[in-house]
């Protein structure tokens, strides 16, 4: 998996050979994953109920791919976002595994910080890919500075770094994102991830939220409000609302089955929600929309049950989690295979697992 996070953002080739293969690329490393740690034949004996989710929301999904008769192919989408989140607390690495993906998200940070490859991809994407790459670094550079402040002399560079390049790229996206990073992991208290009723709050608007916003966003377009975004000359409606009212109109008469992927949009050329949970809710509709929700929200309950203060490592990917999730309900990077090494990273490094098998 790492070999594949390296090669797709490292090498632009590689990545354009390799893109429309993604999502079976990371499927079949996850699968590995998944049998390699995981009883299944004991969890299905114990009627685990994560696992009885995860698996009737991946079959509800593709019986409705068949119902409606779309594109089969986005059912792994799916379920390399959900199985992700089912293999957080059960994938348990080593502490010198941890070490080595520690230093491999800082190794592919700098690459991209000495030189930034952005438009042999698309700027948007490259800016983006700087930002969650400098995400998974964070980790190892937060427990370097935890030893020796000394070394936050590199956070620092690293954000000016990532900033300048996010500005120069004009990424509303990976701006905000590495905004609520910086919010979430030096503004908000430390204390403040072990209340359980502020954490919950936070990951229903990280989830449910998502598809407040697209409702709130077409409402606010509809009033013909639009007003230039300072520093990325672009407006603050963009395009977006046009999609997501488009869609909308199909998919409310198949809110049970949701309307698949592969339509020929009027509004934008290619199939993209723009928004990751808005994603899930149009192409499998509402049934796993609620399935995939529960998997996720249980999840983070479940982290934030392990949270202490004083462990800066584990808060510091909670930050990039909720930075990437709020990221996504203008962009679909919280469920792209490209980013998925990172994100079961960063679950990981979020539940503090820290030994097993990979």
């Amino acid at each position: 998996m790492m070999i594949f996070y390296a090669g797709t953002w490292t090498f632009p080739l590689f990545y354009h050979y390799t893109e429309k293969f993604n999502t079976l690329i990371i499927f079949i490393a996850l699968a590995i994953l998944l049998f390699n740690n995981i009883n299944i034949l004991e969890k299905i004996r114990a009627k685990e109920k994560m696992l009885i989710a995860l698996a009737l929301t991946v079959l509800i999904a593709f019986a409705n791919l068949f119902i409606i008769g779309s594109n089969k192919g986005c059912i792994l989408i799916l379920a390399d976002f959900l199985m992700i989140w089912y293999l957080g607390p059960e994938l348990e690495f080593s502490e010198k595994q941890k070490k080595t993906l520690e230093v491999f998200f800082l190794i592919m940070f700098a690459s991209w910080f000495v030189y930034d490859r952005a438009f042999s991809y698309n700027s948007n994407t490259g800016a983006t890919v700087t930002v969650f790459t400098l995400l998974g670094a964070m980790i190892l550079l937060t427990k370097l500075t935890s030893k020796k402040e000394i070394y936050g002399f590199f956070i620092v560079i690293a954000m000016m770094r990532t900033v300048t390049l996010v500005l120069w790229h004009l990424a509303r996206g990976a701006f905000i994102a590495l905004f609520l990073f910086i919010l979430f992991y030096y503004i908000v208290p430390a204390k403040w991830w072990e209340k359980r009723k502020a954490f919950t709050a936070l990951s229903v608007f990280a989830t449910v939220g998502s598809l407040a916003f697209v409702a709130f966003y077409v409402a606010l377009a509809s009033t013909g409000f639009n007003m230039q975004l300072p520093f990325f000359y672009k407006s603050i409606f963009s395009g977006r609302e046009q999609i997501w009212m488009e869609v909308w109109d199909i998919l409310k008469g198949s809110l049970l089955t949701g309307i698949g992927s592969g339509r020929q949009l009027k509004s934008f050329f290619e199939y993209n929600m723009h928004n990751a949970m808005y994603d899930i809710f149009a192409v499998h509709g509402v049934i796993v929309l609620a399935g995939s929700l529960f998997i996720i929200l249980k999840r983070l309950r479940q982290i934030q049950a392990g949270v202490k203060h004083t462990d800066q490592t584990k808060i510091c990917a909670i930050a990039a989690l909720f930075a990437i999730f709020i990221e996504s309900f203008i962009d679909m990077d919280l469920m792209w295979a490209d980013y998925s090494p990172l994100l079961l990273f960063l679950v990981v490094e979020a539940f503090g697992n820290g030994k097993g098998k990979v």
